[in-house]
């Protein structure tokens, strides 16, 4: 499937002879768990939570969209958001059970990772926004439990998922690399007196512009 964003294209993987029961769109979001890991990591690691035994042929064409959707990635403006525009509610369900999936093989890196307070509210704003989008009811359910009181919907998290993305992707890549300079600017389209985009409720220069 080819997914326009502004008349750039994303392609996503093609699953029709791969050994797994996973959507695409699952697969996709799995992938981009992967690519926001903080340490090296073996692709063994995760590729056995999505897929039955790969041949040659099958690795190659994993790792080869797996290294595309990073090189996307790594881009200020790409078309990998025609994932977050184009997709039903049940298909972005499915890209964030992916998601959610392979998370726990990364968390560990990102807990002994140092970061900015503005990165640890982005991501945790992520993390949020896949949980809407796998269940609001229960999520929010899990949120009043923990005595959360102001409760954030999908619909209202949805439009900052770019930003929350591009922020986590190149902290992530950053801490990996060792290149803190070649960190990307997931802001320059979020103006000082802007709602923050990780979901505070704050205005983005007192949260997490500093």
């Amino acid at each position: 499937m080819n997914l326009e964003y502004y008349g750039m294209s994303y392609q996503l993987l093609d699953t029709a002879d791969l050994p797994s029961s996973e959507s695409a769109f699952f697969i996709e979001g799995a992938m981009l768990a992967a690519n926001m890991t903080c340490q090296p990591l073996s692709p063994a690691t995760w590729q056995s939570l999505l897929f039955n035994t790969l041949d040659d042929e099958a690795e190659k064409q994993v790792m080869s969209h797996y290294q595309h959707q990073y090189d996307v990635l790594a881009q200020p403006e790409h078309g990998f958001y025609a994932l977050l525009e184009r997709l039903t509610a049940e298909d972005m369900a499915d890209f964030a059970e992916g998601f959610m999936t392979i998370w726990p093989v990364v968390e560990a890196g990102w807990l002994e990772t140092d970061v900015s307070d503005g990165t640890q509210r982005m991501l945790q704003g992520l993390l949020t926004t896949w949980m809407l989008a796998i269940d609001e009811t229960q999520t929010h359910q899990e949120m009043l439990q923990a005595g959360l009181t102001e409760l954030p919907s999908y619909k209202e998290m949805a439009p900052n998922l770019p930003w929350m993305i591009q922020e986590v992707f190149a902290s992530a890549d950053a801490a990996l690399t060792g290149h803190q300079g070649s960190r990307l600017n997931p802001y320059k389209s979020v103006s000082r007196n802007d709602t923050c985009p990780c979901g505070s409720g704050k205005k983005f220069k007192h949260c997490c512009l500093n």
